[in-house]
């Protein structure tokens, strides 16, 4: 927790020096940190081209094989039909499940 001050104090100190500049010297520090601020910008716009560049790969691929194994199908199923194991209620009769508990430690009183 005391890093956290102590942190907290040097930023303060660098934004009262900073405040204290006259308001041409603040210019010139903004003119300075604009290669910065658009370098930043430019990767943050490379990450998202570089993902649309990944869905326009691999979409077609995706439908493709979709299409050549049959499953998987986009068309929507008639209402009545489930679309899939995700349902939020299942058609037709259900498993019965039966399970038995066995003890891990026969022979071994628990009270």
């Amino acid at each position: 927790m005391d890093r956290l001050w102590t942190y907290y104090g040097n930023f303060q100190r660098v934004r009262g020096g900073f405040g204290g500049l006259p308001q041409w010297a603040r210019g010139l520090v903004f003119l300075a940190a604009l290669p910065g601020i658009a370098l930043a910008f430019l990767s943050i716009l490379a990450f998202v081209v570089s993902i649309l560049a990944l869905l326009l790969l691999t979409v077609p691929v995706y439908r493709l094989m979709q299409a050549a194994t049959g499953s998987g199908s986009s068309q929507p199923t008639p209402e009545g039909e489930s679309s899939g194991v995700f349902d939020a209620a299942p058609t037709g009769p259900r498993k019965r499940v039966e399970s038995t508990v066995i003890d891990p430690s026969p022979g071994v009183d628990e009270t």
